[in-house]
Formats: C-alpha cells, sequence, structure tokens
C-alpha cells in the first residue's frame, strides 16, 4: 500500500482529481454569474415600461417619441424628494431619476447642487437603469428658462 502512494499512479490521479475539482468551480462561479445576471435582466424588465414608456403601456412600442431611451431622460422636474427627481417629458411619461453623489450638476458653465434644483426646471439628463427601471443619473443638465441664453 505505502508503494501505492509513492507511485506515479498516485500523482496522476491527484493531478486528475484536482483538474475536476478546479472545472467544478469554473462551472460553478458561471452558473452564478449567470444567474445574478438573469435576476437583474428580470427585475429590470419587469419595471421597464412602467418607469420608461408611462404607466398603462406595457408592451406597446412606441417609435414616434423621439429620443426614447432608458439611458436617459429630457423633461420638467415635477417633483424633488430626498436623492431623487421625478422628471415628465412631453409625452407626459415620468421617469424617476435618482441623484448620487458621482452625479454632475450643470447649468450653463457652473456646477449646481441638488438643493439648486426647482420643480419646473427642465432637465437633460444621462445615465444608466438600474433594476427597478430608475435612472441613476451620470449628468444632470439644466436647461436655460424659455428664451434666456446658454452663455452669460
Amino acid at each position: 500500500m505505502n508503494e501505492f502512494f509513492k507511485s506515479n499512479h498516485f500523482n496522476k490521479l491527484l493531478i486528475i482529481i484536482a483538474a475536476v475539482l478546479v472545472l467544478t468551480f469554473v462551472f460553478a462561479a458561471g452558473v452564478f454569474v449567470g444567474q445574478a445576471k438573469e435576476r437583474f435582466s428580470n427585475r429590470w424588465e419587469k419595471n421597464y415600461y412602467g418607469n420608461i414608456m408611462g404607466p398603462d403601456r406595457r408592451g406597446m412600442m412606441d417609435f414616434d417619441r423621439r429620443g426614447f431611451n432608458g439611458h436617459s431622460g429630457l423633461g420638467q422636474i415635477i417633483k424633488i424628494e430626498g436623492g431623487s427627481l421625478v422628471v415628465k417629458d412631453r409625452g407626459n411619461v415620468e421617469k424617476t431619476i435618482l441623484v448620487g453623489e458621482q452625479t454632475s450638476l450643470i447649468k450653463g458653465f457652473e456646477s449646481l447642487k441638488m438643493s439648486d434644483l426647482k420643480i419646473d426646471d427642465r432637465i437633460i439628463v444621462i445615465g444608466r437603469p438600474n433594476d427597478q427601471g430608475q435612472i441613476e443619473a451620470k449628468l444632470i443638465r439644466v436647461m436655460p428658462a424659455a428664451g434666456g441664453a446658454l452663455i452669460k
């Protein structure tokens, strides 16, 4: 029996067992990542039409509306609450915009703070949708009032 543990067959068996364990771990990691992506996709899809297309439009594609994009928003602020905004676009679709510490707020050439935003400000938002269909803003540009100039 002691000779078996010193033989080449035993070493080959250990290498095969180690390879099977590594391959099993890699496969399990791939399954875990795939399931995480599926959960994100499923939750995001359930909230997509309500937050992006608007209520009562589930399953309908709106090819008329220009600028339709889950990564952006364009419209008028109708609600400011904590770290989020609700923006209504020209089609009366409301989008929830999440404002974080990394969000850049700009008006003209000036940087703003969240407290500088007001109801009825017209904004353009660029960001990333989360799995609830809200837009996590990276950039919010406040547009000048109607008739106002962008440059001072």
